[in-house]
């Protein structure tokens, strides 16, 4: 009959094993041996990891928008804003506005007494009633045309008798635009001749036979040929001899003549009603005595908020004494200067987040509303003028607080994007350290648009989830990071 094989269990193994080792001390020290040194490098790897972790500061890759800004500060101003000063002396009657308080366009804030004004402003008002009545006379009243209609019916019959008498005198009865010009030609040579006469009566007391007196004497026997033959030619022309009557019925006409194109000239321009000078030119005397009286008041010279008030009833003032501020502060404004290193990153349009020291927590946004085309140097570097409207502002935003003004130059979304403070320059390149395997790791990348905080990553062998070193080893590193907008 076979024997049967006899079944040893792990148990059982294990137990003969020991002692088997037991009987061996040297194997047993080398198995305590081996357990010993595993245990120690499995710690020292923990500790590497764990120290390695320690050391870096890491960020894991995400993808994420990214805004790039245009950073700056400047001063909140009114949409408008007046300093109002007194223009003359007295004293102050009343005053009708208080901080705070909305005004209208032309309201008076203030007055003075009238018996404290200056004698040239208490007339005035008297020349205001004046010229304004002047004015709606002209406006209203036919007087005036009426009044050159009968003087140039009068002008025409002072003409006609005029050149009846004349015509009477040209017995030929040649071509009146001969005579005329005959007679103007004669004219002319009278004149000559006086002047030559006056000239020679000035060497007078000069012997005969001096050659100046003697060249006077020959100009005016010249001058006085010419005269004669302009009055024969005249007088063959008339058929008449041209003597003193007919010379005066000549000039009479010519008098008649120009009295008439007057008449007729101002009959052209009132026939149709004022004319537009006249009534330019009355109301320019209406404006200036309102100029005038109005230095006796302080008006308001546009709707807007009262922020100052200076004048108090009973007090004494003098030309430039300040009265009121006006602010008109509906719509509010904030003018900052950019560099010219980003000034053509900013357009018209784009919208900005503004913040102030004195409102915390809270942030407003603005548009630009105008990029000036020429810069400013001061100091060495040129700025452009950047102005921006408020779009939401509130009773805490004033004219003249401070503003920290970030104008959103470029938005973009859903990009890699790694923090500026991990990327680094080496040999002319941007690279970026990733944590693998408790290692430092080096990878070029090349970056895109940038914020003040991140850039966006446009190609590298990096991924989402890496582990990004913020602070790699000072070996591993130079200084640098990019600017906003750097591409490669």
């Amino acid at each position: 009959m076979p024997k049967k094989e006899k079944r040893i269990s792990s148990r059982e193994k294990l137990i003969d094993t020991i002692k088997n080792w037991s009987r061996k001390p040297a194997a047993w020290l080398g198995l305590a041996a081996v357990l010993v040194i595993g245990f120690l490098m499995i710690s020292a790897v923990v500790r590497s990891r764990n120290a390695a972790q320690n050391e870096f500061q890491t960020v894991r890759l995400e993808r994420g928008d990214l805004i790039a800004i245009v950073g700056a500060t400047g001063i909140v101003k009114a949409n408008q804003t007046a300093e109002l000063n007194w223009e003359t002396t007295g004293r102050v009657e009343a005053v009708n506005a208080k901080v705070g308080e909305h005004v209208a366009s032309s309201q008076i804030l203030a007055e003075l007494a009238d018996n404290t004004l200056p004698k040239s402003v208490i007339l005035a008002q008297a020349d205001l009633v004046e010229a304004q009545r002047e004015l709606d006379n002209l406006m209203n009243s036919n007087t005036e045309s009426a009044q050159a209609y009968s003087n140039l019916l009068e002008a025409e019959k002072d003409f006609n008798d005029a050149d009846k008498d004349r015509d009477r005198w040209n017995y030929n009865n040649v071509n009146q635009d001969r005579i005329d010009e005959a007679r103007a030609t004669f004219l002319i040579r009278e004149e000559e001749l006086k002047d030559a006469q006056s000239a020679y009566d000035l060497l007078a007391d000069l012997p005969v036979d001096d050659p100046q007196k003697q060249k006077a004497k020959e100009e005016l026997d010249n001058v006085r040929l010419a005269r004669d033959k302009a009055l024969r030619n005249l007088n063959y022309l008339l058929g008449k001899a041209y003597d003193r009557q007919v010379a005066e019925d000549f000039a009479d006409y010519d008098l008649a003549l120009s009295k008439l194109m007057d008449a007729q000239r101002e009959w052209e321009r009132l026939k149709d009603g004022p004319n537009a000078d006249d009534i330019r030119a009355a109301e320019a005397r209406v404006a200036a005595a309102e100029a005038t009286v109005s230095l006796g008041r302080i008006e308001a010279p546009f709707s807007g908020t009262i922020t100052q008030v200076h004048p108090k009833v009973g007090d004494l003032v003098s030309t430039g004494t300040p009265a009121f501020r006006i602010d008109d502060t509906d719509q509010l404004f904030v003018d900052v200067e950019i560099s010219e290193v980003d000034i053509n990153k900013v357009d018209i349009g784009q919208n900005a987040e503004l913040s102030f020291d004195a409102v915390p927590n809270r942030t407003y946004s603005a548009k630009v509303t105008s990029v000036a085309s020429v810069g400013t140097e001061t100091e060495g570097a040129v700025n452009f003028l950047v102005s921006l409207t408020i779009s939401d502002p509130d009773e805490n935003v004033r004219p003249g607080m401070t503003a920290a003004v970030n104008i959103i130059v470029s938005e973009i979304k859903d990009v890699l994007v790694v923090p500026n403070r991990a990327i680094r320059l080496q040999e002319g390149k941007r690279v970026v350290y990733l944590l693998k395997d408790g290692k430092p790791t080096i990878i070029g990348v090349k970056v895109g648009a940038s914020s003040d905080v991140d850039s966006e990553v446009t190609s590298g062998e990096i991924e989402v989830g890496d582990l990004i070193i913020l602070n790699p080893p000072f070996e591993f590193s130079t200084n640098g990071g990019p600017p906003a907008f750097v591409r490669q």
